[in-house]
């Protein structure tokens, strides 16, 4: 059981996708939510294994069902951690593109570790194995160590790879230079650089056994919690900071890599949706395994939908869809393996 779909099975969380076609895109979904798109919702969103989801226009809530609920955030917890890479790098001392083994001295002059960038690991490109079962099972005392000292399996900005392994090596650059920086802890960062200033409650996140927060799979998050993150990325992909969070070294940490266009910061995105012979897939089926950057080059979410459109996605349903130019945002937090985010969006789209 060494995959992270297999791992994540055993508790439930993850189940099977389809693929279909992407052919006939239209305009996309109206600018305003219509009522034919919230009665889809109302339907469909409390089902499989739903517990609350909410629809915003603008920063405003326009239809809900217990936005108050929620839990794990698990995968969605990615982006929190690109928005705190974006907060170090508007303080100068972070950057996507420097080489982590400037932070990380044991990988100075280690071959291809020494080659992976900061900007890698937020692309999972940085041909790190996924290193799900040592760094979630039994929870590490100090997971930075174990994370650091994981095999570089492929060349860096080769392959994508979905896992832990990147993210928490992310973690542990961030820790040390805080501590180098004397601004103390990393869980005290990323309250008051990501969680307060985006309306964020910060407790009951996943920790190693040294207090340091899980940047892979970590944070507890509500509905409304999910729709205000939604909100804060809508105002950033349109080039608007934030509350101290800077739309330009945003987009420098979130963008795509060749390896895979649809993925890039924590976001998956639409863009493929217009080239020909574009396939929606679902993306929970699809990161079990590496994939070739074919694959990835005319995959995405839903041919229904704009191009603009980008998605957070986390297991067993959780999920944040987000229109940037209109700044319209769907969210649901859900149990099963039986969403499927092709079914959804399709319904909903013109």
């Amino acid at each position: 059981m060494k995959a992270r779909r297999d791992f994540l099975r055993v508790a439930g969380l993850v189940g099977a996708g389809v693929a279909t076609g992407c052919a006939g895109v239209g305009s996309g979904a109206a600018r305003h939510w219509r009522g034919r798109q919230i009665a889809v919702m109302e339907s469909r969103a409390p089902r499989f294994g739903g517990r609350g989801w909410g629809a915003w226009q603008g920063g405003k809530l326009v239809a809900e069902w217990r936005v108050d609920d929620g839990g794990a955030a698990l995968s969605v917890t990615k982006v929190l951690a690109v928005l705190a890479a974006t907060k170090a790098a508007s303080e100068g001392w972070l950057s996507a593109d420097e080489r982590v083994a400037e932070t990380i001295d044991e990988w100075r002059g280690s071959g291809r570790k020494g080659r992976i960038t900061v900007g890698m690991l937020m692309q999972q490109v940085s041909g790190l194995e996924s290193g799900v079962i040592p760094l979630y099972r039994n929870r590490p005392a100090d997971k930075g160590p174990v994370a650091v000292a994981l095999r570089c399996v492929d060349e860096p900005g080769a392959v994508f790879r979905y896992g832990p392994s990147h993210w928490e090596v992310l973690g542990e650059v961030l820790r040390r230079k805080l501590k180098a920086e004397g601004k103390g802890s990393l869980a005290g960062f990323m309250e008051r650089a990501v969680m307060r200033p985006v309306g964020l409650n910060g407790e009951g996140w996943r920790s190693d056994r040294m207090d340091v927060p899980y940047l892979s799979t970590g944070a507890v998050l509500t509905v409304r919690g999910l729709g205000r993150l939604g909100e804060t990325l809508a105002r950033l992909l349109r080039g608007e900071s934030r509350r101290g969070l800077d739309a330009k070294r945003f987009a420098e940490m979130a963008r795509v890599s060749a390896a895979n266009p649809m993925f890039g910061g924590g976001l998956w995105r639409n863009g493929n949706a217009r080239r020909p012979g574009a396939v929606s897939i679902e993306v929970e089926k699809w990161i079990d395994r590496p994939m070739s950057q074919g694959v990835w080059r005319t995959a995405c979410l839903s041919g229904r939908q704009p191009p603009e459109l980008v998605a957070l996605v986390g297991a067993g349903g959780k999920r944040v869809y987000v229109w940037p130019e209109e700044r319209r945002v769907f969210a649901r937090f859900g149990t099963s393996t039986a969403w499927r985010d092709g079914a959804f969006l399709d319904e909903i789209g013109d």
